[in-house]
């Protein structure tokens, strides 16, 4: 197994992707007085960077670190990087995976900052990540990360799982400072599974906004428990749940006004058309990664010989039109939905 470190720790570092989340890291690396370069194909985006510390489409009342500077030459950006960030969309991972791999040196780390999954293959990003890139220097981040929160520099904790400690080590290096502390794990598979599933439960809570608070808590607590049981029957450790990357990754996007999935639930339930907040989202270069979760569960979790009641009752409202609110109130009144809550009886 490679278990390289970059030998020269004040190598730079490279965020791939130009949205919220690559925002906020590329801001945090470079205050953190590391070189930081972020790879976008917005020439706004790299005119904005480059001459005015600014983002020209988010967080744009905000100053970034002289240390940040955006190209979109990916061969530039990557010579001698230290530290990789895939911070673009999870359709986008792959391509983007196989445009980097040649440039990359042996002891390069590779993280994956999306929390998404691969609805042809049912891949997650860290299994893409490996399979263009072929290296045992890869690692993902799982929240709870509110973007806005990382620009203010409000105190935050986050996990990085990697195949082995020394990657994990790395990323801590570059990303933890007095306000965001780094958390590590082992259990790729089992914190990058919780991470991409708690999308889902975000987008039950939204779905379920006019249904009350108790409702909403009820949801929450059914989705929390369904993931962590397919999680465990795809390998998960027992020690990856009851922490961040699933009770806290759950918490906050199932109630912050900034998750995006949690958001795009609340507007369907309220008679918005699905295609068309994706559509409101792609404009400006975001997405919710749920949707492609939802779509992609129901057949993980029947390969994992696992029942998710929720997670079908949510895709139904998404994919086959039926009403959120009505179709939530008859989940809720049917005693299955609770099968996976450990003081339930059945």
């Amino acid at each position: 197994m490679n278990m390289f470190r970059p030998r020269n720790m004040k190598r730079h570092a490279v965020i791939l992707g130009d949205g919220t989340m690559a925002t906020a890291l590329a801001k945090t690396i470079a205050e953190n007085d590391f070189r930081t370069v972020l790879w976008s194909l917005d020439e706004k985006v790299l005119e904005s960077v480059n001459l005015r510390n600014k983002h020209s489409r988010h967080f744009t009342s905000y100053t970034l670190p002289n240390q940040l500077c955006a190209t979109n030459n990916i061969e530039e950006a990557l010579m001698g990087a230290a530290l990789v960030i895939m911070a673009v969309r999870s359709e986008k991972v792959r391509a983007v995976s196989t445009r980097v791999a040649p440039f990359l040196l042996e002891d390069t780390v590779v993280i994956s900052a999306t929390k998404g999954i691969e609805v042809a293959t049912q891949s997650l990003m860290s299994k893409i990540i490996a399979e263009e890139v072929r290296t045992e220097n890869i690692g993902i981040i799982s929240g709870p990360n509110i973007t806005i929160d990382i620009m203010n520099s409000s105190p935050t904790a986050i996990v990085v799982a990697a195949r082995n400690q020394c990657t994990v080590e790395v990323v801590r290096s570059y990303l933890e400072n007095n306000f965001l502390k780094v958390f590590g794990s082992t259990d790729i598979l089992g914190i990058e599974m919780l991470s991409v599933l708690k999308n889902i439960v975000a987008i039950a809570a939204g779905l379920a906004i006019n249904l009350g608070d108790n409702a909403r808590s009820y949801i929450i607590v059914l989705g929390l428990a369904e993931i962590q049981a397919l999680a465990r029957a795809l390998g998960s450790h027992l020690e990856s749940t009851g922490g961040l990357a699933d009770i806290g990754e759950t918490f906050l996007s199932s109630t912050s006004k900034y998750s995006r999935n949690h958001m795009i639930g609340m507007d369907v339930a309220n008679g918005g058309y699905l295609p068309e907040l994706l559509a409101n989202l792609d404009a400006i270069n975001e997405t919710a990664e749920g949707i492609n979760a939802v779509a992609a569960c129901k057949d993980i979790a029947k390969a994992a010989g696992i029942k998710m009641p929720l997670a079908k009752c949510v895709h139904q409202i998404l994919f086959e039109n039926l009403p959120a609110t009505e179709t939530l109130r008859a989940f809720l009144s049917e005693k299955s939905a609770a099968r996976w809550l450990t003081n339930s009886v059945m």
